[in-house]
């Protein structure tokens, strides 16, 4: 037998399988069948073996964090803080971190500082500071019991810190807030940063209609109002120009209007008074000489926030009250002189200062109705001539007599064409603020 033949053999098999195409097939079919026989082998293995390969460990170490230094930048910026019961300006800037010792014996020793760094609760410090807690301004509205503010900054001049009630020229710019209520109406407007001033006017606008504290989570309050602005920095806060509650679905809109230089009043989108305010005037046709605001002091020469209105009368007219009431205050005072204080409900009070004397009967405790005389129109107290100085207070806050107690005159047809060409800019800033989405609106 030829053995040779036989090796010629597989050689001759292994052609015919490369040449023919149905070997090819074959092949092709097989491939998924040896990967997976491939694959559970592999599998199968690390399956036996992975427990004793892998061995996991909980390692736990602490860290020490870098320690915190604040930046020697010496940049510098305005802050605001509320005034709260017991505060003094040094407990104030003990809040906000200030901890410059030379301005702090200068508050603690000067009788300059001292005499005129009184603060009222409420009232706004405004400071300016820079990262490392050095003082370098201070600013804030004074009560001098004479219905007045005295702006008071506290700065340093040449290296030296002073304390003055100089002159300053502000200005007047509007603010916008939207606020859509998630909780109480007052809380709200308070997280906003809406000023208590402001915050009182609005309580006040519609409440011939509502209350302000009937307003529901959903309901929106958009306002435009004045923020008077020294070197850069809010220091008080003047009218409410506009404002629009969404009430239950339905809207609610109030316009301010001036009628003149010294006072105004609200009205809706039609023109017609928003709030009806009291049946009559203390002084009777008697014209406002001073309103409401930020103005310059006849006599001491300095930027002074009139808390209320002055009317212009002869010596000796009569003064009446202009609602009933509870006679609260009736009393001689240093800036104030011959004053009078009446409480008309839970929120609402009234006062009249610098009379020439009381009206017969008039004591505290006491009660009066609408038209009742109260004193007569004099010069006593803080006072350059005979007038009454008038105010209206809302939570023992001021707020402006002609807006939210005084009748509210109609517009004549002259006044209306005015009031639609300023209801126009003021109606564009609201639906401004109605068309931004609510979680846009609440930023500041």
């Amino acid at each position: 037998m030829d053995y040779r033949k036989l090796l010629h053999i597989p050689q001759k098999c292994a052609s015919r399988l490369v040449n023919h195409h149905l070997s090819w097939l074959g092949i092709a079919a097989c491939l998924p069948l040896l990967g997976t026989a491939t694959a559970f082998a592999v599998a199968n293995g690390a399956k036996e073996t992975l427990p004793e390969q892998v061995r996991q460990q909980q390692v736990i170490e602490r860290l020490a964090l870098p320690e915190f230094h604040f930046s020697d930048s010496q940049t510098r910026y305005w802050r605001d803080e509320a005034v709260k019961r017991g505060d003094t300006v040094a407990r104030v800037l003990n809040r906000l971190g200030v901890r410059d010792n030379e301005a702090r014996a200068f508050l603690y020793t000067s009788p300059v500082a001292k005499d005129l760094l009184k603060l009222k609760v409420g009232a706004t410090l405004t400071v300016q500071t820079n990262d490392a807690g050095e003082l370098f301004g201070l600013r804030f509205l004074q009560d001098d019991d004479n219905g007045e503010q005295l702006l008071v900054a506290l700065e340093k001049r040449d290296g030296k810190w002073q304390a003055s009630a100089d002159p300053v020229a502000a200005e007047s710019v509007e603010t916008v807030r939207s606020i859509t209520l998630k909780r109480g109406a007052a809380a709200e407007l308070a997280a906003a940063r809406v000023p208590a001033d402001i915050r009182n006017q609005l309580s006040e606008v519609f409440s011939d209609q509502f209350e302000l504290s009937s307003l529901k989570p959903g309901d929106r309050i958009n306002l435009v109002y004045e923020t008077m602005v020294y070197a850069g920095s809010s220091i008080a806060s003047g009218n409410l120009l506009a404002v629009s509650i969404e009430r239950a679905g339905k809207l609610h809109q109030a316009f301010y209007f001036a009628h003149d230089s010294e006072s105004g009043a609200y009205y809706d989108s039609e023109g017609k008074p928003v709030k009806k305010g009291f049946s009559r005037q203390p002084v009777a046709s008697a014209r406002i000489s001073s309103g409401f605001g930020l103005r310059m002091h006849p006599i001491l020469r300095s930027l002074r926030m009139h808390s209320g209105i002055d009317y212009a009368a002869s010596a000796g007219t009569p003064i009446v009250a202009p609602a009933d009431g509870e006679l609260v205050k009736v009393a001689r005072e240093n800036g104030y002189g011959n004053v009078v204080m009446i409480r008309h409900n839970a929120k609402l009070t009234t006062l009249y200062a610098h009379m020439r004397g009381f009206g017969k009967g008039i004591q505290a405790g006491g009660k009066v109705k609408a038209g009742d005389v109260i004193g007569y129109v004099g010069s006593t107290g803080r006072s350059t001539g005979a007038h009454l100085h008038f105010e209206v207070r809302v939570n023992d806050q001021p707020v402006d007599p002609a807006t939210n107690a005084l009748p509210t005159p109609g517009l004549s047809k002259t006044q209306l064409a005015q009031f639609d060409a300023k209801k126009q800019v003021l109606s564009a800033r609201l639906d401004l603020l109605q068309n931004i989405p609510v979680n846009v609106a609440q930023i500041d």
